[in-house]
């Protein structure tokens, strides 16, 4: 399968240099990528086997706390005080939780902008509104990648979560999850329904291992390399001018496996076609 990159016509230098950048979900046009809803820290199950686990650390936390009380009240009466209060803590979690889930969000949201890039592809590769969206109205291109490249298949073992291309899940509801119980794909891959035209595959990468790295705003460009016989495709837009076609032109002879193509109209359909360009 060939998946599609819609580009402007200023990143003929992703062609150029081989590069291509992981965008942080911050920098999205859809402001819910990477915010599912945590409905709750942990689960009932969880907290009480937390509780379970870390008593007695818990526990002697809390007695550190209370130094200056040892010369008055034994230690051990206090020990037997707190041990009292043990069936409560779960529920004390809970009561606690609306307060913390606000912050934890934040939290969470800007530890995976400072950490982890996402490009996003589509299926498809003559779609009307992404041309128009991704592409200043046409002017811009699309690159097609070989999915099955090794570009697209950098896990390091079967828990690794990141290097790997994952198909887009388009939903109506935005999905809750409990923090302690929560899966990557509700954070990686979870969309809203009217999404659902771009068929998006997505791969996510920590930032810290990009080749290299730009100053922007709000966040840094993040760039990797990908090797020339990862694209299968270059296709030019509708709306290209004389000088993007000829950048493109020039740059596909070093992509040995690629073919250039171009858009044109649909004559009887809002449509485009795409076909070989003649040499």
């Amino acid at each position: 399968m060939i998946l599609y990159k819609y580009l402007q016509p200023a990143r003929v230098d992703v062609l150029k240099h081989r590069r291509i950048r992981f965008t942080q979900p911050g920098d999205f046009n859809d402001p819910f990528e990477f915010r599912p809803r945590i409905a709750a820290a942990a689960s009932d199950a969880s907290t009480r086997q937390y509780v379970e686990t870390n008593f007695e650390r818990l526990l002697d936390e809390e007695l550190a706390k209370y130094s200056a009380l040892s010369g008055i009240v034994p230690k051990a009466m206090l020990r037997e005080l707190l041990l009292a209060q043990k069936d409560r803590l779960p529920a004390l979690f809970g009561m606690l939780e609306p307060q913390m889930l606000p912050r934890v969000s934040l939290l969470l949201e800007s530890l995976l902008n400072q950490k982890v890039g996402v490009l996003c592809l589509s299926e498809v590769r003559d779609s009307i509104l992404m041309w128009g969206h991704y592409t200043d109205n046409h002017r811009g291109f699309v690159v097609g990648f070989d999915s099955e490249h090794s570009f697209f298949s950098k896990r390091r073992s079967e828990q690794d979560e990141f290097g790997f291309l994952r198909r887009v899940d388009y939903q109506q509801q935005r999905p809750n999850t409990v923090l302690s119980d929560t899966s990557s794909h509700v954070w990686f891959q979870t969309k809203a329904e009217p999404w659902a035209y771009e068929k998006e595959w997505r791969v996510v990468r920590v930032l810290s291992e990009a080749d290299s790295q730009i100053g922007g705003t709000p966040f840094p460009v993040s760039l990797f390399e990908f090797p020339a016989d990862a694209v299968m495709e270059v296709i030019v837009g509708l709306r290209s001018t004389p000088q993007t076609i000829h950048e493109l032109r020039s740059m596909v002879s070093g992509f040995p496996g690629a073919v250039l193509l171009a858009v044109s109209e649909d004559p009887d359909n809002y449509g485009l076609l795409i076909d070989e360009v003649r040499p």
